[in-house]
């Protein structure tokens, strides 16, 4: 089985100081058997980054 995820590598300021997360694209490979089955990420050469204000909540109202 096979699945697309992101993962968090970095955090870098942009030319304003605001913080944006820098994600690669994995691929998820499991073993088939269930969701919980040990597997492994190949990572891909696909980058985004992300402000981190989208990915938390902290500081919301």
């Amino acid at each position: 089985m096979e699945a697309e995820a992101w993962r968090s590598v970095d955090i870098i300021r942009d030319t304003d100081g605001v913080p944006h997360v820098l994600q690669q694209k994995v691929q998820v490979f499991t073993s088939g058997v269930s969701e919980e089955s040990a597997g492994y990420t190949k990572p891909a050469m696909e980058h985004r980054l992300v402000p981190l204000q989208d990915l938390t909540t902290f500081g919301r109202s």
